[in-house]
């Protein structure tokens, strides 16, 4: 018998029941969903439950519902459309201690839940994110820069088991006593397809410390999921533009926040990328692996700076409206 906190009366760690909700919105990816629902059923950890969250299409939770046995439940967001909208419908059906989340074009590690769990054994840890591995669909482009993995599903190269702000969103893990207090993703972020504002995890996750300063948050590089990469992603216009998405959040999140510290893991990340990516790969210039690459970061830095001060500029835009009754 354990309390919202994972402890067991005596004060021994119990393991704690695991929620996992995959969020899923097209037929296109039922393949990739299929495979994302065994490797959580092939956990050296079984969860409590899996979860199919549906994000608004009738069609494919109709279809889930016939195919998957009992041990599978399939719910269907129907009150708005967009990712964090599906996660609040899992949620919602959710009854395990512990939340997590996994993409629906992601398989997890065998021991992913095992390592992730580990975590919260400390009471102060809410939320816990692990590592992403890239599985390309073709052979990852030659300009394309592992600093620029994030961009594609994949885990910052330079990240270290710890403390962080925010985990990814394709592999993450919350208390789920945290939902119950009312703090929910928000409907103003959160994509659809291959529309709306991303940055849901980063919002999320600065509302929760807000009110737990000292709580924890924390990145496990053990648990690791392995994340498809299509080749639509594979080229210069998708990592202009999701560079611009990224910062046009940050932009939108560090205006409400009105602290520099919010933005202390994108200074780190600039300096890693202006004074050791680039300058390690103009040693060799002339050669195009390496001048595509050190262009390949700069337009993504400067995408993301622009999308900043437009998020910046623009903090109030419809997509941010509403952010408020959430607090």
């Amino acid at each position: 018998m354990t309390n919202q906190n994972g402890k067991g009366i005596t004060g021994l760690y119990a393991i704690p029941r695991v929620s996992v909700i995959i969020c899923c919105y097209t037929e296109d990816r039922l393949d990739d969903i299929r495979m994302a629902v065994k490797s959580v059923r092939d956990q050296t950890l079984p969860p409590q439950e899996i979860i199919l969250s549906v994000d608004g299409n009738q069609g494919l939770y109709e279809r889930l519902q016939k195919e998957v046995d009992l041990s599978v439940r399939v719910v269907l967001n129907g009150t708005g459309r967009g990712l964090s909208a599906a996660r609040n419908a899992g949620i919602a059906a959710a009854q395990g201690d512990l939340v997590a989340f996994l993409d629906d074009d992601a398989i997890a590690m065998p021991d992913w839940l095992d390592n992730l769990v580990e975590v919260f054994e400390d009471p102060t840890v809410i939320g816990a994110g692990g590592s992403a591995a890239l599985a390309w669909t073709k052979d990852r482009p030659f300009w394309f820069p592992e600093e620029l993995d994030w961009t594609v599903g994949g885990s910052p190269s330079w990240l270290e088991r710890g403390e962080l702000r925010n985990p990814q969103g394709n592999n993450m893990c919350f208390r789920r006593w945290l939902f119950e207090c009312g703090t929910v993703f928000s409907p103003s972020f959160g994509r659809y397809g291959q529309k709306g504002q991303i940055g849901e995890e980063a919002e999320f996750c600065w509302r929760l410390k807000s009110k737990m300063p000292h709580a924890k948050i924390v990145y496990e590089p053990r648990s690791i999921i392995v994340h498809r990469v299509p080749p639509l992603r594979g080229c210069w216009s998708y990592v202009i533009k999701r560079s611009f998405q990224e910062g046009e959040a940050k932009g939108m999140i560090s205006r409400d926040s009105r602290t520099h510290t919010f933005l202390a893991v994108e200074a780190r990340y600039l300096r890693n990328m202006l004074f050791c990516a680039v300058p390690r790969r103009l040693v060799t210039f002339w050669r195009p692996r390496a001048f595509t690459q050190v262009l390949a970061i700069l337009l993504s830095v400067t995408a993301a700076v622009a999308g900043y001060a437009f998020g910046s500029l623009h903090g109030y835009f419809t997509a941010y409206r509403g952010l408020t009754k959430f607090r």
